[in-house]
């Protein structure tokens, strides 16, 4: 079969300026969908408080927290395993898209079953009415099946299909909320907007379906043997992943218990100020899981990572500067005062923006060497570590509390994963990811190059002009 990944398709090319192209192609996408999915995120972050108010928003929060719990155990980790497989084994699309399918009904149907028979438990009793719990079950299932579509996209070398669907939802959301909010009941709301959101997202999962089903030339293919290989590969990417959640998300789920939903609000508002960030992080990922699983060459790929590194710094430390300095500007002026906290929460976040970027980033790595058994003890470390450190910390000192308790555990969960591989490949050294003068030189080339881009592009416009 035809290697479909960009990068075997790289090393197979003849020349040398198709290879640059295609290079600068992913570059391209990752860096536009990088920052305008940050920029949705951040309309939405407006958009919730500023219509519902911290309670509302709270709740409203909450939903997507459980399906980020839920959906991760229905998916048993095949979304992230179904790149490796495209990678590695060269598995045939078809294939893999079928078995895709049928999981997503599976996965529809016990998600009902689950918050049938456990809503009030997980979600608190009375807590939404029986539309939003409908909603949300079928919410959990699109998901899984929108990240397998995206999976798959970027793993057929379908670029600009993976950009549009990280972006599409939250994009179309905000497009369509600023004028449908006014529609909606007062006291409705919130429900109004999620059902709206689920709603978009079913749009976008029914057309990238039948985008997919004409690029692949789809015939129905049940491959019993890949479907086992999936599911044993992919429990160990759940497993990781699933834990990875769980330590970003145990403060949360302890905050709504021994807080409020007020609380909470003002949390995740610094928190989402933080996955706006981490949205980069998280993207490169993504890329470097498909290099990676295709370069299958440590040193190679920790030279990668280490000007990665580099660049993932300089970016927090932007981010983190023009928070300080704005931040309570901004947030008076687009959230209100009722979410001033958030301004200190997000101080006290600092130190876990650079463990979970840099820890992500280095995760990834890992994940490319067949998820080995250590991405899986090192963030359920890391979750015990938090628990323990909420528990500690939450009822003294409420939402701060949970931040000091994050600032904590994310900068230790990417220490012990370094500990354990640099201990367990005695031919690799930790000095490799220490920054050199040429990264630095590097990265001042970079911003030089950009600057003559755009004085060129601005001289440009002023002779048009």
């Amino acid at each position: 079969m035809e290697p479909l990944s960009p990068v075997s398709r790289m090393t197979d090319l003849p020349h040398k300026h198709e290879r640059n192209q295609s290079e600068a192609e992913h570059r391209f996408y990752h860096q536009f969908t990088s920052y305008h999915h940050a920029g949705f995120l951040h309309c939405q972050l407006v958009s919730r408080a500023f219509f519902w108010g911290r309670n509302c928003g709270g709740q409203y929060v909450y939903l997507f927290t459980v399906n980020s719990v839920v959906w991760l155990l229905l998916d048993l980790g095949v979304s992230k395993s179904l790149m490796y497989s495209l990678q590695r084994d060269k598995a045939d699309p078809k294939a893999l898209y079928s078995m895709s399918l049928v999981f997503f009904g599976i996965s529809l149907i016990l998600s009902i079953i689950i918050f049938q028979l456990f809503a009030n438990q997980i979600l608190g009793s009375n807590s939404y009415p029986g539309i939003i719990v409908l909603a949300l079950s079928v919410y959990i299932a699109l998901f899984q099946l929108h990240n397998r579509q995206k999976v798959m996209s970027i793993g057929m070398n379908r670029i600009k299909d993976y950009s549009l669907l990280l972006i599409l939802p939250s994009l179309l959301f905000v497009i369509l909320i600023l004028p449908l909010f006014w529609l909606f009941p007062q006291a409705l709301r919130m429900q109004g907007s999620y059902l709206l959101y689920v709603s978009v997202m079913l749009g976008i999962s029914a057309f990238f379906h039948f985008r997919i089903v004409k690029q692949i030339g789809f015939r129905w293919h049940w491959d019993l043997p890949l479907v086992k290989r999936s599911y044993g590969l992919g429990f160990k990417a759940f497993l990781s992943e699933y834990m990875a959640i769980m330590m970003t998300r145990a403060d949360v789920l302890l905050l709504k218990h021994l807080g409020s939903f007020a609380d909470l609000g003002i949390y995740m508002l610094a928190i989402n100020f933080i996955d706006i960030i981490n949205v980069t992080s998280n993207m490169i990922g993504v890329v470097l899981l498909n290099k990676f699983s295709a370069l299958n060459d440590d040193t190679a790929s920790l030279v990668i990572l280490r000007k990665i590194f580099v660049v993932m710094i300089l970016f927090n430390l932007v981010c983190i500067t023009g928070m300080a300095v704005l931040g309570q500007f901004v947030i008076n002026f687009m959230y209100t005062s009722d979410y001033i906290g958030a301004y200190k929460a997000f101080m006290y976040l600092i130190p876990a923006i650079f463990g979970l970027t840099l820890g992500s980033l280095f995760n990834t790595f890992l994940w490319s060497k067949g998820f080995p058994i250590f991405t899986i003890i090192a963030p359920a470390l890391a979750t015990l570590v938090k628990l323990l450190a909420s528990s500690l910390f939450i009822p003294r000192m409420g939402y701060l509390g949970a931040a000091l308790a994050s600032s904590i555990v994310y900068p230790m969960w990417f220490i012990i994963l370094m500990i354990w591989y640099f201990s367990t490949h005695k031919d690799q050294k930790p000095g490799s990811l220490i920054v050199r003068k040429e990264d630095l030189l590097g990265m001042g080339s970079m911003l030089k190059s950009l600057l003559s881009k755009s004085e060129n592009l601005r001289h440009a416009r002023r002779i048009h002009q």
